[in-house]
C-alpha cells in the first residue's frame, strides 16, 4: 500500500511503521530542550532536500504521470532493498 505523507514523502505501510520506530531510536530526539531537536532534524531534512530539487524536478517533466511514476520508481526501489 503506498502512500505520499505531508512533508514526509513517499512511503508504504511497512516503512511508515519503520520510520515511528526509527524516530524513537534517534538520539537527536533527546536533545534537551526538545525545540533544538525539532530544529537539528528540520535542518537535516531541508538540507538532504536541496541537493535533490533538480533531480524531482527532471523526473516530473520527464514523466506522462508523475505520481504513478514516482509510486512505481519507489516500489522498485524498495523491493530493491528488502531483497539485500
Amino acid at each position: 500500500f503506498y502512500i505520499v505523507w505531508p512533508f514526509l514523502g513517499p512511503s508504504t505501510v511497512r516503512d511508515s511503521l519503520g520510520m515511528a520506530g526509527d524516530a524513537f531510536l534517534n538520539p537527536v530526539r533527546y536533545v534537551e530542550p526538545w525545540e533544538t531537536s525539532i530544529y537539528i532534524s528540520a535542518e537535516k531534512g531541508i538540507n538532504e532536500a536541496s541537493f535533490h530539487v533538480g533531480e524531482y524536478e527532471d523526473f516530473k517533466s520527464a514523466a506522462l504521470e508523475p505520481y504513478v511514476a514516482m509510486r512505481e520508481a519507489y516500489i522498485q526501489y524498495r523491493d530493491k532493498k528488502i531483497q539485500e
